[in-house]
Order: structure tokens, then sequence, then C-alpha cells
């Protein structure tokens, strides 16, 4: 890393070690602070966001059922998208990282006990996101959302052919779908299709561990893929066609609401995780460097504070890092402190200034590691100087 904090040549490893000391004991000095503060607006916090999604829904699914004219078409479209988006990452992602275990009154948004209305295995979420990326974030073969699916974004990463089209093959295949595509990762079926295509097999991305055999994975990956497209594809539209509504308009508004919802989640993802630099493997080996670790892989961009709920928050990704299990509705407050922090120590506090910033820089990255790594430049060779 490139921290002048903890990178300066006249710092020496018993220097270095007392440094990752302090920087430990005041991180998690802010993590205490905000834990201290859960309590009823917490749990008002979550209960009434389950209640604005439910209203959205209504509002959303009735006015795709009954619209007569395109405005109340893409109105549906609007509501029916709201709620999604809200179940999708400010309630599910968030809750499946814990933040809501603290509350014995709620066990609805425990973990362990939430249903997620998104195609998403919730076991394989746990063991893939929680468990491995935000433990080992960009470390190289370690996080398997550094490079996933096809995904090159490292030039240590070994480059094949398919890689020239991972800019296009994302954009219009794979972020339409995300969900269903995360799903898939989770459970490990992602790297047994790297296997057989790849020349270098899985060589540059990381294992993933999704527990169980595959008989038992592929009944798990179609239970919770099938509980969304049954109800969106199947359900909903027959619904409406025997009360003597539109059965394909009803699919239609679904289908827009579908992949809305996943490039609005695939373009707050992606565009929050700087891929660059790697992070070393002996990162956890001390928690104040684990810590700066997840600073220098994360990227926030700036957002109000409404909008940041429909973000799920993740445009504090610095602060979700950090803090992945405190409810995210802290995160604007946080952000403060982690800066002090930041600028105490000389460590780069990075944000970008807009979403669309974030996602440009995002994609210029793909873009660049969509080619191969450029020979090196050999010297010219000195003139009387044998080669």
């Amino acid at each position: 890393m490139k921290h002048a904090v903890v990178e300066h040549a006249s710092c020496d490893e018993a220097d270095r070690q007392a440094l990752y000391d302090q920087i430990e004991a005041e991180f998690d000095a802010i993590k205490q602070r905000y834990r201290a503060k859960l309590g009823p607006e917490d749990v008002a916090y979550i209960k009434g966001l389950r209640l604005k999604s439910r209203i959205a829904e209504v509002l959303g699914r009735g006015l795709l059922w009954i619209s007569p004219d395109p405005l109340t078409f893409s109105l549906g479209v609007a509501f029916t998208w709201l709620h999604r988006n809200l179940e999708s990452i400010e309630i599910g992602h968030n809750v499946l990282h814990g933040q809501y275990d603290y509350f014995p009154e709620i066990p609805q948004f425990h973990s362990h006990n939430f249903k997620w209305k998104a195609p998403v295995d919730e076991e394989g979420w746990r063991r893939e996101h929680n468990g491995q990326h935000h433990v080992h974030t960009n470390v190289y073969e370690m996080d398997p959302d550094l490079n996933h699916g096809i995904l090159r974004m490292n030039d240590r990463q070994p480059w094949n052919k398919y890689h020239l089209w991972q800019v296009p093959t994302y954009l219009f295949a794979a972020y339409p779908i995300v969900l269903y595509g995360f799903n898939a990762q989770n459970l490990g079926f992602r790297q047994a299709d790297r296997a057989t295509r790849f020349p270098q097999g899985n060589e540059g991305y990381a294992p993933v561990f999704p527990g169980g055999d595959e008989k038992t994975l592929r009944r798990r990956h179609w239970l919770s893929v099938g509980r969304v497209m049954a109800k969106e594809y199947l359900v909903m539209p027959l619904l409406a066609f025997a009360t003597g509504y539109s059965f394909f308009k009803v699919m239609l508004g679904n289908m827009l609401v579908d992949g809305l919802n996943n490039y609005w989640i695939s373009l707050t993802i992606q565009a929050t995780h700087l891929t660059e630099p790697l992070q070393p493997e002996d990162a956890l080996a001390h928690k104040g460097r684990w810590y700066l670790s997840q600073l220098d892989s994360t990227v926030n961009f700036k957002g109000g504070r409404r909008m940041s709920i429909l973000w799920g928050h993740l445009n504090y990704q610095i602060e979700h890092h950090l803090f992945p299990d405190v409810p995210s509705r802290h995160y604007p407050d946080m952000a403060r402190e982690v800066k002090q922090v930041c600028a105490k120590y000389n460590i780069p506090y990075k944000c970008n200034p807009n979403w669309g910033v974030a996602i440009r820089q995002y994609l210029s990255a793909m873009w660049r590691y969509s080619f191969p790594p450029k020979p090196p430049v050999r010297a010219a060779p000195v003139p009387g100087q044998q080669a």
C-alpha cells in the first residue's frame, strides 16, 4: 500500500506494528460508540422500511395490473421497482450482514431467519459475500468478488480472449440479471464453467466454498431463483389474466422492474469497489492492517441521505467494509469520524463527487483490463556495449 503513515522507509517493524495498534484502536472505538447507540430508533427504521416497501408494492403492482395508459404503467413500474430495490439492498443485503441481529424484538430481521425477496440463496450469500469477500477484500485468488464470472480487473490475472468482450458482456448480459448471476457464483457454478472454458482454468479467480454436494446446491439455486421468477413471470401475470387484464402487460412491467433493479444494484456495487491495488495475503495478520486494506479497496461517492437509502447506503462503501454489521443508517455519521481518523494518520479517504463519476471510473478500468498486458519496454542498447 502507498499509505505514508505505514510505508515510510524510516518506519521499522516495531513502529509499524505500534501504528497498526493505534489505527485498530481508533476504528474499534468508532464501532463501539455506534453499537452503544443502537436502540428503538433502529428497530423503527427497519420496520418502517418494510412498511414503505409493502405500500410501494401494492401501489406498483396495482397500477401495472389495471393501467389504462402509458403514464399509469410507468408509475406502476416505478413503485414496483422501489419495492424490489428496498428489499434487495437496504433491507435484504444489510439484514444478511447481521445488522439487526442485536434486537430480540424483531427476529424476522435476524440474518439467519431472514427470507430475501431476491433470487439469491441466503446461506450461499453469507458464505461467499460475508465470509470471503468482506474478509479477504481485493486479495488475489482469495476474494471471489474481485474477479467474478469472466471479469478481469488487474494485471496479475492471466488474460484470455473472453476478456476482450467483458465490457459488452457485463453491460448487456450480466448486469440485467446480476442477482441471478450472483447466486450462481455464490454456489460455485461459475468456477466450474471457467474450469472448462478458460485456458488457465480458474487461475486468478478465488475458489468459492458453498457447502453441499452439487445436487443439493442445484436444488438450492433453483429454489431461490424460482421463488422470484414464479411470482414475477407466472403468478402475477396469471392473476391479471384471470381478472380480465393483460397477462403480457404485467409480465412486461415485471421484466422492466427486474432489469432496472439489477442494473441499479450492479452499478452501485461495482462502482464502489476499487479493484486496484491488490491487497497482501497477510492483511488479516493484524486488525489495524486489515482496516487499512478495507480503506484501500473501496471508494465512496457523494449523495443525499434519501438517495443513500436507494443505494442501500453502499455509496458509503468504505464505512460498510469497515463496519459491515452496524446498521447502515449510521454510515453518514460514521463517515465523518472515519475521515477524521484518515486525516490524522495521513490515510487516503477515497470519495467520488457523484455516482456518474464513480461509474465512469469503474467502466474505464474494466475496459483497460479487457486487453492483454503490454509487454515490458526493453531499454535500447548502449552503442559499443554487448547485447
